[in-house]
């Protein structure tokens, strides 16, 4: 019991030091170039990049991250990271995602209405507002969120990992449960329930199991099948491009 109280205390004191930091870090947005974006990487987060990448991943790497962009919100998104994941996730995921989703252009809108960073729709931006941490929200003057804010926009965005992540505890592996919650950043609650529940109900199928099984089934509920196709590339491009790309950046 001790020893649990022990673990409570010092993650919420961690999550305390978190949320300081990423609004403290809102002013480097505005600030210089990062002349050492090795010097922003936490020591017990530095274990994920000491991953070799292969002569591909690091051609990716050089060839298709937005310097100007990551390198600016470079802060924002560790800090983020860290608050939420602790030192349990490889931060290159998060890099990645906010790649696919923006490439760390905090001002996109897209045709759809989605907007920001992290790519938030008006009602989604509206639900995680009330989510992320307080001292965050308090720097938004909209309720329904400041998606086009690249504080509160990347805050959201690992907020809402962290939560999916969390709910995914069923998932194989560490690879599938990333899998998982990625595809419903992208695709909304049907990946986790109705598609999950049409793979359950076929032979040879695994729910715990997203590629080559779970993503079989998507439009089980309806989908259409761009919706589908964009869905099922998301999560192999983060985990299998772009992660690897910003791992070896990170590193750099």
């Amino acid at each position: 019991m001790r020893a649990q109280l022990a673990r409570t205390a010092f993650w919420h004191l961690a999550r305390l030091v978190g949320v300081a930091l990423i609004v403290t870090g809102c002013a480097a947005v505005s600030g210089p170039s990062i002349s050492d974006p090795g010097s922003l990487i936490p020591s017990g987060l530095a274990k994920y990049l000491h991953l070799e990448p292969s002569d591909s991943e690091a051609l990716v790497a050089s060839a298709a991250i937005p310097a100007a962009g990551a390198v600016r919100y470079r802060r924002l998104l560790m800090q983020a990271w860290q608050y939420h994941f602790g030192l349990a996730e490889d931060p290159a995921i998060g890099f990645g995602q906010v790649h696919q989703e923006s490439r760390f252009d905090c001002g996109a809108v897209s045709p759809m209405g989605s907007a920001g960073c992290a790519q938030f729709m008006p009602a989604t931006a509206e639900w995680i507002n009330s989510l992320i941490p307080a001292a965050v929200r308090a720097t938004c003057p909209s309720r329904s969120g400041c998606p086009m804010d690249p504080a509160w926009a990347l805050t959201a965005l690992v907020e809402y990992d962290w939560r999916l992540w969390g709910a995914d505890t069923w998932a194989a592996n560490s690879r599938e449960r990333w899998a998982f919650s990625l595809a419903a950043y992208n695709g909304g609650s049907a990946v986790s329930t109705g598609e999950r529940a049409a793979c359950r109900n076929s032979p040879g199928c695994n729910p715990a199991h997203y590629f080559d099984h779970v993503e079989r089934f998507c439009g089980a509920t309806g989908r259409s099948p761009v919706a589908c196709r964009e869905n099922r590339t998301y999560p192999r491009i983060i985990l299998d491009r772009w992660a690897p790309a910003y791992r070896a950046w990170l590193r750099s």
